[in-house]
């Protein structure tokens, strides 16, 4: 029998709801310290194709360029009210197996199928991200696909997704030999920290990349496409998205404005147990954490 939760139409506007309290937070605190942020993935389509959440979507996507998102995570510390929304990113002494930072709702519990057995953070969290440097040449290019790939191998912890055999393959060969988050960390900060070498150019940079999540780090974008913002219709409010977000959504999508198929229209997260009325700390040893799921 499987134990993913099973999220209702009202749970899901309720999730949604949450996501954008916090996102407006978020926003506010960019806006306040001059950090330019904004919609980007399925929330920037979300934006332009329904003005809001895509309706069976379950989170929210914020991101920035590097030297922002660098900002924010100097000042969220200081500044931001953490006694409800902490900044978790991943480190030696933190791994929560999420390949992007997260800002997340210390008062909330949302614990998903892969972190039900982590002594992590387990609040809802809205994902941050930045774009990095893109090299110059071909070669330098192939260079940091290859090392931002390691590095999301064991980040994870786990297999990509609806990837091809061999590449399953090699990435449980990689797991059996290196087989806790201790041995896996000097790897992966390893191969992050060539991968991320080419933002000390950043400003001769012309293109930018995610660094986070196979396929989409083979992507690279035009540095232009995000270098300035504009504020669109968002569910009640309004929120940034990126000037160049119609070329971004082509290449990200195809034709963005065609919807998928009805069987695609789901949730994305692999939902555990949630609970957005109690704090997550609440719920240790008790749905996450267990002696059963470490």
């Amino acid at each position: 029998m499987s134990d993913r939760y099973i999220i209702t139409d009202d749970e899901l506007k309720k999730l949604q709801n949450k996501n954008l309290e916090i996102s407006k937070y978020i926003f506010m605190f960019c806006k306040e310290h001059n950090i330019k942020a904004f919609l980007f993935a399925g929330s920037l389509l979300g934006a332009v194709r329904h003005k809001g959440f895509i309706p069976w979507d379950d989170d929210i996507d914020i991101a920035m360029l590097q030297p922002d998102f660098e900002k924010l995570v100097k000042l969220w510390p200081k500044y931001a009210d953490t006694e409800k929304y902490v900044l978790t990113m991943q480190s030696k002494e933190y791994n929560d197996h999420t390949l992007s930072s997260k800002i997340r709702d210390v008062r909330t519990t949302f614990i998903t199928v892969d972190t039900k057995g982590l002594d992590v953070v387990q609040g809802l969290g809205i994902d941050i991200g930045g774009f990095n440097a893109c090299p110059r040449t071909r070669v330098g290019d192939v260079w940091q696909i290859f090392w931002a790939c390691i590095a999301s191998l064991f980040k994870a912890g786990r297999p990509p997704a609806r990837q091809k055999k061999v590449v399953l393959m090699m990435s449980k060969l990689a797991y059996s030999i290196f087989r806790t988050d201790k041995s896996r960390y000097p790897i992966w900060n390893f191969a992050q920290r060539i991968a991320t070498s080419y933002d000390k150019k950043y400003d001769k940079a012309e293109y930018v990349r995610e660094l986070s999540m196979f396929p989409y780090i083979l992507w690279r974008y035009p540095k232009r496409w995000f270098e300035e913002i504009e504020y669109v219709p968002f569910e009640d409010t309004k929120f940034p998205i990126p000037v160049g977000a119609t070329e971004y959504l082509k290449k990200r999508y195809g034709n963005y404005m065609e919807f998928p198929p009805e069987e695609e229209r789901h949730p994305e997260h692999r939902v555990f147990f949630m609970d957005l009325d109690r704090p997550y700390k609440e719920y240790r040893g008790i749905k996450y954490y267990t002696e059963e799921k470490r």
